[in-house]
């Protein structure tokens, strides 16, 4: 399971903070936690060598209301706030370089993506918003473990 975000930046931390409270917390033994504050071809490093990853991002700008959670995978990807920048290259891009360079690239791999507003000033703490929904998209993340990797 992969975090993305920047916890420097309020809500976009929401991925690292989830991640980091299964691995705390043990909800899913034998699963490998790991976070990342890039994105980009920096994530080889991250998802080289396994067979199936769950990455845990933030978006914005759907439309939707924030505490939405979307579901992407390989057919029905769509960039996140994390996955891919203006600067770098996007996430099915880099997929395809680590298969070229011969890397064990993730043959399964979800992204459960959060809605959030994007505020952009520095700040270690979720906002209010989100905080209250916090206890819902956990659930909601921990269900959808359950049902897709038959935890």
């Amino acid at each position: 399971m992969l975090g993305l975000g920047n916890d420097v930046l309020g809500d976009e931390g929401l991925g690292i903070k989830i991640v980091d409270e299964f691995k705390n917390k043990g909800v899913f033994p034998g699963v490998e936690y790991k976070n990342a504050y890039t994105g980009g071809l920096n994530l080889l490093d991250y998802i080289n060598g396994f067979n199936a990853v769950l990455i845990i991002d933030t978006t914005c700008g759907n439309e939707c209301q924030p505490g939405t959670i979307h579901h992407y995978n390989l057919e029905t990807f769509r960039e996140t706030l994390h996955l891919s920048s203006e600067h770098d290259a996007s996430f099915l891009t880099v997929l395809k370089t680590g298969e070229k360079l011969g890397l064990i690239i993730p043959g399964q791999v979800d992204v459960l993506a959060i809605e959030i507003f994007r505020d952009l000033y520095l700040q270690d703490k979720l906002s209010d918003n989100i905080k209250e929904q916090y206890d819902k998209i956990r659930s909601e993340i921990i269900n959808f473990i359950k049902k897709i990797y038959d935890f």
